[in-house]
């Protein structure tokens, strides 16, 4: 039935544009039904009724509009050479001259990838040498070299496998959008004081406003999600210090991006975007996996649903189209390279946290401690004063050798009280927030068990207890009623644990509404 879209003329050319879009969709589309192979041995099928100048015509077109296909799949040189074969034995060996195999050669895409790092940093290369606007055009640079290097192959590959494994292209669209996000983090974490931090917080809203202005929505979704991020959100004191506008600003970004009704808002100002942009990959890449898990594949047990092709083919055509746009700026080479070594971090989850912690100390007690006893504000207390305070608490304290003899730091005091309250939670003693509740980026569909909704988002969706498993909204963590029973067995990998299918659930979206970004931090750990 794939095949039967393609019906030329006389000299083997489409007699209209309706047809020619019919046959570009067949030719994109076809591997969602029936293998490339199986589909270019039945187009041989063809002849006759079909003239030999149709059979080459539309080889042709497949191979110069979709090279890639026949780059990745070495069988469909067999029938090509049954192609030849037909050619000779038709004894019309002009038709050779609509086969150009020229197009097979390498793709180069235009955008040269910046020289790769020796090694990863710990460390900002370019942060404090770049200006707002020149930094978000060189991000969006990058990302959008990223997004032009994905293909048709590698949205149906996603969208069939459900992840990025095995998918280069999408896999670096991924890695970038969590290296933003944490770069983010980490620059703000990086200062030392709250002054400082608000600074750094005050130039990447600047950063994302240009982002905006450059229609680059996906940059703009990882460095507003690294700005909201608990590690950072948490920061008090560097909160209190923003001025109206940048807490305005940032307001504006979150709407802009909420996940509220299937990201409504951002769709409507998307939709109305002209010329260059860079969409939200996450989120179309959401509405493919919803079509292709609502539709069948075959209506009346064995016709093809060509209604879900052809909705399938829109949304993919509507992302490749992109590619063909310029951007309206240009990147410095050096600036590019700087940049992705800025961007190559290996910092966990734990340790941004860790480092968030140590910047503004969770504990009252801590806080009450060195406003009472650091007299000289320099982040030091006596031993003599901390064993007095200490001798209160049932926990061991044990020094180590610092550049103060006879001082402990804040730090040292931060983790004595962070240690005694892992204490008392594994003794069972009940504390407000019993939930070892820490941001999570999920590889599948998964529920809140608060309200049952579906986790949205592109990354960090919701959270997720390292104790006993559960997941839940941001807004419902607090709302949380059953006590956490910690696991003694199972989970013990480490890995993000499966979720519920939406079937075993009363609450929530169904499969087929369902969406796994794998925007997820799991490209590095899978």
């Amino acid at each position: 039935m794939c095949c039967s879209v393609l019906v030329a003329d006389s000299e083997g050319k489409l007699s209209s544009p309706r047809g020619s879009q019919l046959v570009h969709m067949t030719l994109m589309m076809h591997s969602w039904v029936v293998p490339s192979q199986m589909f270019a041995q039945k187009l041989l099928t063809l002849y006759p009724p079909l003239s030999l100048s149709t059979i080459l015509w539309s080889h042709w077109q497949w191979i110069s509009q979709f090279p890639a296909v026949f780059e990745a799949d070495p069988r469909l040189e067999q029938t090509m050479g049954d192609l030849w074969a037909l050619v000779r034995s038709d004894g019309e060996e002009t038709h050779s001259q609509l086969i150009d195999t020229s197009c097979l050669s390498p793709h180069v895409n235009i955008f040269q990838a910046p020289s790769p790092s020796v090694k990863k940093r710990k460390v900002s290369l370019i942060f404090d040498h770049m200006e707002p606007d020149e930094m978000a055009e060189h991000l969006s640079y990058l990302e959008f070299k990223n997004f032009c290097n994905v293909s048709f192959l590698d949205y149906r590959s996603y969208v069939v496998r459900g992840s990025v494994r095995d998918n280069p292209a999408l896999e670096r669209s991924v890695m970038m959008c969590n290296g933003v996000s944490q770069w983010v983090q980490l620059m703000i974490l990086s200062r030392h004081t709250a002054q400082q931090r608000a600074q750094v917080f005050t130039k990447f809203i600047h950063v994302a406003q240009k982002l905006r202005a450059l229609q680059n929505f996906n940059t703009l979704m990882a460095v507003t999600g690294g700005l909201c991020h608990s590690s950072i959100s948490r920061l008090k004191d560097t909160s209190n210090l923003l001025p109206p506008d940048i807490t305005k600003a940032l307001s504006e970004m979150t709407e802009l991006l909420s996940s509220r009704s299937n990201y409504i808002n951002y769709r409507r100002v998307y939709n109305d975007c002209s010329g260059f942009k860079v969409p939200i990959l996450g989120v179309h890449l959401k509405d493919l996996i919803s079509l292709n898990e609502a539709l069948p594949d075959y209506i009346d047990d064995d016709k093809i649903n060509l209604s879900k092709l052809q909705h399938l083919y829109s949304n993919i055509n509507d992302l490749l189209s992109i590619h063909s746009y310029t951007p309206p700026f240009e990147a410095n080479k050096d600036l590019l390279h700087l940049l992705t070594l800025s961007l190559d971090l290996y910092y966990t989850e734990d340790e941004i946290y860790e480092l968030s912690y140590t910047k503004e100390p969770k504990n009252p007690k801590i806080q009450s401690v060195m406003k009472n006893y650091d007299q000289n504000q320099d982040g030091y207390i006596s031993l003599e004063d901390f064993e007095k305070i200490a001798a209160n608490f049932p926990f061991s304290f044990c020094t180590h050798e610092t550049d103060r003899e006879g001082q402990i730091s804040r730090e040292e005091i931060n983790s004595y009280f962070m240690r005694g309250m892992s204490v008392c939670a594994k003794l069972g003693f009940n504390f407000k927030d019993a939930h070892n509740f820490h941001e999570m980026t999920y590889k599948r569909p998964t529920f809140c068990y608060t309200c049952g909704g579906f986790l949205w988002g592109v990354i960090k969706q919701g959270y997720h207890c390292k104790d006993c498993g559960i997941n839940c909204h941001r807004h419902c963590r607090d709302l949380v009623g059953m006590e956490c029973v910690k696991k003694h067995k199972g989970n013990t990998t480490g890995s993000c644990p499966c979720t519920p299918a939406p079937d075993s659930r009363t609450k929530g979206n169904s499969w087929s509404t369902s969406f796994s970004t794998s925007y997820t931090k799991h490209t590095a750990n899978t």
